[in-house]
């Protein structure tokens, strides 16, 4: 069952793929952001983002690499890990595919080397993006990265890495003494606020061609007591809402819809701490 006719969209809004015409610039995403696209200008080695499941860093990250393919100084790519462990040098190659290297098995890291200082030569800005970073557990990947970055010469670095992942990223990359002194910024990805969700919401209808109201005011205010602000979990309630007001055949949509797309979801309200 589809509800764009019912409320008039032109397109899906709460769809959970990483989608860059729907990144919501708001206070918490703005300023990582900047921070993350400054650093790759400035070509500064090495930029960490974490944050708890469902606050955006994949978005996030999707938003970074469009812009970066946009400007044709930069060289970007991206790597999305899918496993908990990985053999050693597998990293190496993978950036190796990323940067347009041939294939080969033997001197992979030299390899890299020559292509990086070609690339500068070229005015080039290699930025290469890990998501999932949290799953490089072992030592040795890391080692391998902390490889690659101290390729530079006397004037910068010649590549930018961008690792995100999940919180337990840090306390793995402070095991790398060596490579957690290379990193330029830390930055923390944090859920929206109230007034954020709001804002986040009606961002996202917009892009999808909403005209209307379509959400009450106290149908926001259900949407963020359910969700904390967790952009995953906004999309998803929202979803579900739309869907319930489809079938109920009204709208706007108001908490009491909300309430029951909630529920649809096996959710349950997060108890604050006195």
């Amino acid at each position: 069952m589809e509800y764009e006719s019912f409320f008039n969209f032109e397109q899906e809004p709460f769809s959970n793929v990483p989608d860059p015409r729907f990144f919501f610039s708001g206070p918490e995403h703005a300023k990582p952001f900047l921070r993350i696209m400054y650093s790759a200008h400035r070509m500064k080695g090495l930029v960490v983002l974490i944050g708890n499941a469902g606050t955006g860093k994949t978005t996030l990250s999707r938003k970074v690499l469009f812009s970066l393919l946009k400007e044709k100084e930069y060289f970007p790519g991206m790597l999305v890990l899918t496993r908990d462990e990985y053999p050693q040098f597998w990293l190496t190659s993978k950036i190796a595919q990323l940067l347009q290297i041939e294939n080969g098995s033997t001197n992979t890291i030299n390899k890299v080397s020559k292509r990086l200082f070609e690339m500068k030569n070229e005015g080039r800005k290699p930025v290469i993006i890990i998501d999932e970073a949290n799953k490089l557990n072992s030592d040795t990947n890391l080692e391998e990265l902390r490889s690659i970055l101290n390729i530079e010469d006397e004037e910068r670095r010649l590549i930018t890495f961008i690792l995100c992942g999940m919180p337990s990223l840090k306390e793995q990359i402070s095991r790398n003494e060596s490579l957690k002194q290379r990193i330029a910024y830390f930055i923390t990805l944090n859920s929206l606020s109230e007034g954020s969700t709001e804002d986040y919401v009606r961002y996202r209808l917009k892009v999808a061609g909403a005209h209307d109201e379509i959400f009450t005011r106290k149908a926001f205010e259900e949407i963020y007591r359910w969700s904390k602000g967790r952009p995953r979990l906004i999309n998803s309630i929202c979803d579900n809402a739309l869907l319930e007001g489809v079938m109920l055949q009204k709208k706007p949509i108001n908490a009491e819809i909300v309430g029951l797309a909630a529920e649809s979801l096996g959710l349950e309200v997060e108890q604050e701490i006195k």
